[in-house]
């Protein structure tokens, strides 16, 4: 097992590698690929850099958990993105062109066709804070990954993880994130779809393993299990609100900018929606095929579900490739939000250097070690970091773009507004521990929206 998934490193690492004979040593290059992503490879990435250790190891844990019930945050997260991106990805990629801008943040900052300068500050800060945190969980669920499969410390496959993203990052740069998520994209795949086959073979089928899960806990298989403080219907707007925070994720967004034209991006949303339409099915199934042949792990960690149940059914080499796969997809997550970081740094905090490509691979260097630091300072529950750092995100920079998308034109002070009020919201939100009930993004892009929409004088003024 462990010499099968080695191999399957190499080639991730390689693939990564061999994009750097395309590299045209340009910060433009390096961070948005010169524009030359057709929508097929975009959606391959999509799909990569969102379905990571949040789907394969936080939320194979939820559903390991509470059953069917948890259907209700992949279905509203996906239709959540599908629509926004419906809505703003094309004016994204057509925006950009006159914009120019090589960054998210900086996107944001000259929409409206002035400077924001606090609006590209305030989003850069944001971003490196929680995107950076947001990587340190894809690290640490790699580790946890390496650590049931092999018995190797979590730390120990974190900082694997940060040596295999750091070479071919900075070797090529987004190029080489976007071309390694295809191949990561394929590996997620077969090794799924080989961890449920085995799973089924194992129970007698699907019917039976049904009948299992009834006689375990009939709530497993109820899709209206549990009890919410805001009804079920409150549980799943706040994950549909939470898709559409995809708005505010500077690492995914970013796949529109480097589009080859902005006709391609409904295209590549489409196919993305095509392949999490076939991952949730196999997560799923996988999750409760789990519950039924490894009941133990309600008392310890569900979170390792996936690794255990493929180290306990499948022959090593399979083993080894699921493995790859497991630890591809957190890391096919964890690239991308480390150069996003890093172009905040090197191209949204400072006006200094910006043409130099040695600049830009120094900050993802820098941003790198910020991520691998936070994910050896603790054992955080990968689900919980992800989720933080995408919320604030979603919250502070999302309702921005919506508004943006609806022709409108906040002055700075507005935006300034409603990025600090949105993010100060969804954190408040989540440490009054109201989280679970309904998701914080949807108070926080509420609360956001409501501060441009209704009237206040003072922040109409020119800023």
């Amino acid at each position: 097992m462990l010499y099968s998934f080695i191999f399957f490193l190499i080639v991730f690492v390689a693939v990564g590698l061999a994009s750097a004979k395309y590299s045209q040593k340009t910060t433009e290059d390096y961070l948005l690929a010169s524009k030359s992503i057709k929508p097929w490879l975009a959606g391959f990435s999509l799909f990569a850099t969102e379905n990571s250790g949040f789907m394969f190891v936080g939320l194979i844990g939820l559903t390991y958990t509470i059953g069917l019930s948890a259907l209700w945050v992949p279905v509203g997260w996906y239709i959540g993105e599908v629509l926004v991106w419906w809505l703003s990805a094309r004016q994204i990629r057509a925006h950009n062109d006159h914009i120019k801008s090589q960054t998210y943040c900086g996107l944001l900052s000259r929409w409206t066709g002035t400077e924001y300068k606090y609006v590209r500050w305030i989003a850069a800060v944001i971003t490196i804070m929680f995107l950076s945190v947001y990587a340190a969980a894809q690290l640490t669920a790699g580790g946890k990954a390496l650590n049931v499969l092999v018995g190797w410390d979590v730390n120990t496959g974190a900082i694997i993880g940060f040596f295999m993203v750091l070479v071919y990052c900075v070797a090529g740069g987004i190029r080489a994130t976007i071309w390694t998520d295809a191949v990561q994209a394929l590996a997620m795949f077969g090794s799924l779809i080989l961890i449920v086959a085995y799973s089924l073979v194992e129970l007698g089928g699907l019917s039976a393993m049904t009948d299992q899960l009834r006689a375990t806990d009939p709530e497993l298989i109820n899709l209206f299990a549990g009890s919410y403080k805001f009804g079920i219907i409150g549980f799943a707007l706040g994950w549909l609100f939470g898709g559409m925070g995809v708005m505010g994720q500077p690492h995914v967004m970013v796949r529109f900018m480097v589009l080859d034209h902005s006709d391609s991006a409904r295209t590549a949303a489409l196919y993305y929606a095509g392949f999490v339409s076939l991952l949730t099915v196999l997560c799923t199934l996988a999750a409760l095929a789990a519950r039924v042949l490894l009941p133990e792990l309600i008392n310890s960690d569900p979170e390792l579900a996936l690794p255990t149940i493929s180290a306990n059914l499948m022959p090593g080499v399979l083993s080894g490739l699921f493995l790859a796969g497991l630890f591809a997809a957190t890391m096919s997550t964890a690239d991308s939000q480390v150069l996003a970081s890093s172009a905040a740094l090197t191209r949204d905090l400072t006006t200094k250097h910006q043409d130099n490509v040695l600049w830009a691979k120094a900050g993802t260097v820098l941003v790198a070690l910020l991520a691998l630091v936070v994910a050896l300072s603790g054992n955080q529950s990968v689900l919980k970091l992800t989720l933080y750092g995408w919320s604030v995100m979603a919250s502070s920079m999302g309702p921005l773009l919506f508004v943006y998308a609806m022709g409108k034109k906040p002055t700075q002070a507005h935006a300034i507004a409603m990025m600090l009020i949105g993010a100060g919201v969804s954190i408040s939100w989540e440490e009054a521990g109201l989280s679970g009930d309904i998701y914080n993004v949807l108070p926080g892009i509420i609360t956001a929206l409501l501060v441009y929409f209704i009237p206040a004088p003072f922040l109409y003024k020119k800023a």
